[in-house]
């Protein structure tokens, strides 16, 4: 595991309000198999989620996310797979993962975006540990 998935580990497990929750190793998984925080983005804005990305993004409250369209935009086939790795349901894995993904999109990006490097993201990262 990298310096960044460490970081974004420790940043999800403060999410999560426990480290040791396998939710925070499956946002790592889904981020790196989605092109990271901005294709994850990307990717539920061209299923239609627009809106709730941006309300992630903005300073109001969130919109929630709901398995249906965890489901919808990864694909039930890598839900499936993910799920089985950390050996939860299907549903109870997509799920807990359209809790923490508004979350996290939330905590990343207080000023309405995702920061443009890796470099940024993970000094973001580290004040959010503070």
């Amino acid at each position: 595991m990298g310096l960044f998935d460490s970081i974004a580990g420790s940043v999800m497990g403060k999410l999560a309000g426990n480290s040791g929750n396998p939710m925070v190793q499956a946002g790592l998984e889904l981020m790196n198999k989605s092109g990271g925080p901005q294709g994850v983005l990307d990717k539920l804005r061209a299923n239609g989620l627009g809106a709730e990305v941006e309300s992630w993004l903005g300073s109001g409250s969130n919109l929630p996310l709901t398995l249906q369209q965890v489901l919808q935009v990864f694909g039930t086939e890598l839900i499936k797979s993910m799920a089985g790795q950390f050996s939860l349901p299907v549903d109870e894995f997509g799920s807990k993962l359209a809790e923490y993904l508004p979350q996290a999109i939330d905590k990343l990006s207080p000023d309405g975006k995702l920061p443009g490097s890796q470099a940024e993201l993970m000094a973001r990262a580290f004040s959010l540990l503070k």
